[in-house]
């Protein structure tokens, strides 16, 4: 019963999954890259944003004000799933990654790049979300502990101001226009890759969570109005950066992603629809597609690299198998319940 009012946040988080299987598959590549651009970078853009709130949302709605103990322990339970869940998909597409470096021609540097990676950047590319949401997760903690709402709220905001800075406006800096600031941010990159990640990208969207799991919702119909204008006003912000020149594959930090997942979650949260056993399922479904889909797509695509569509429809086919059985098998054989 405690989750009946949820039931819109475990569809939205299917989706959401189906949505990521676009980002690493171009569905319509060759149907029109200007609107497979563009389904990429707004609609689907918001996909992993919105895990990272749900994720704020349900973790900090447990928490106790004056139970410093209680918190800690349910920081630590969270934080060791996570990193269980990230080892084990990490040793399922080792044989990837060795791949991929023998590919590269390895060198010995390698190996401190994939160590480098492993903490930050995910040991594989889609699983960046969960070394970002680890750390992530203890910022927007410690904040929230040490200084309030406010204040958390404030800082994870800056902090995404300065990834946005870096990951929209990189052909900018690589330009060479600016020397010292092509230096800095060469440094950057080597030590950090990207500013998507759990110090600058995640804190903003685990914030969120928490604030919408201590304050009121605002109303269902306010909050539908609010993301309709917020999505309209990202599209235009993505035309913008992509008549600058600024749009690439690796831009996922747009402005107006803040608003629009901000409204979305809450309009969700205000769904009133039974709550029914199917959706548990769907939540457990999204986790097991967002992991594996890359063990298909990567082969899908090097088999028909000009069928995108197809690739699409496929990797999400065999993912869902993959989900399926996993939920079907999992009491028969308990070690799969490692995957949930």
């Amino acid at each position: 019963m405690a989750r009946k009012k949820y039931g819109a946040i475990d569809i939205a988080k299917y989706i959401s999954a189906l949505l990521v299987v676009c980002i690493h598959t171009y569905p319509f590549y060759e149907v029109s890259p200007t609107f497979n651009m563009y389904w990429i970078q707004t609609l689907c853009r918001m996909a992993v944003p919105f895990f990272f709130v749900t994720s704020g949302f349900f973790f900090f709605r447990k928490w106790e004000k004056d139970n410093e103990e209680a918190n800690l322990a349910s920081l630590k339970k969270y934080e060791s799933r996570l990193l269980k869940l990230y080892l084990i998909w990490t040793v399922i597409y080792l044989p990837y990654t060795i791949w991929d470096y023998t590919r590269a021609q390895f060198k010995w540097y390698h190996i401190f790049a994939y160590l480098r990676d492993l903490i930050l950047n995910g040991s594989y590319y889609h699983l960046w979300f969960f070394p970002a949401l680890m750390l992530g997760m203890a910022i927007v903690y410690g904040l929230y502990r040490r200084y309030g709402m406010k204040h958390t709220l404030f800082i994870s905001l800056i902090l995404y101001l300065i990834g946005y800075m870096i990951n929209v406006y990189t052909p900018l800096w690589e330009s060479g226009r600016w020397p010292y600031v092509t230096f800095f941010f060469g440094f950057f990159t080597k030590v950090f890759t990207t500013s998507r990640n759990g110090i600058f990208f995640g804190p903003m969207f685990i914030s969120i969570g928490l604030l919408l799991s201590r304050t009121r919702r605002l109303p269902h119909r306010v909050s539908v109005i609010g993301w309709a204008i917020s999505f309209v006003l990202l599209i235009i912000e993505v035309s913008l950066y992509d008549r600058a020149g600024l749009l690439r594959d690796l831009t996922s930090m747009d402005l107006m992603l803040v608003p629009c997942v901000y409204f979305l979650v809450n309009a969700l949260l205000t769904d009133d629809r039974p709550y029914k056993a199917r959706y548990l399922n769907m939540r457990h479904e999204s986790l097991l597609i967002y992991t594996s889909h890359i063990l298909f797509a990567k082969i899908l695509l090097a088999v028909m690299p000009h069928a995108h569509l197809v690739v699409y429809f496929l990797t999400l086919g065999l993912a869902q198998c993959f989900a399926t059985a996993v939920l079907t098998l999992k009491d028969r054989y308990p070690v799969l319940e490692n995957l949930l």
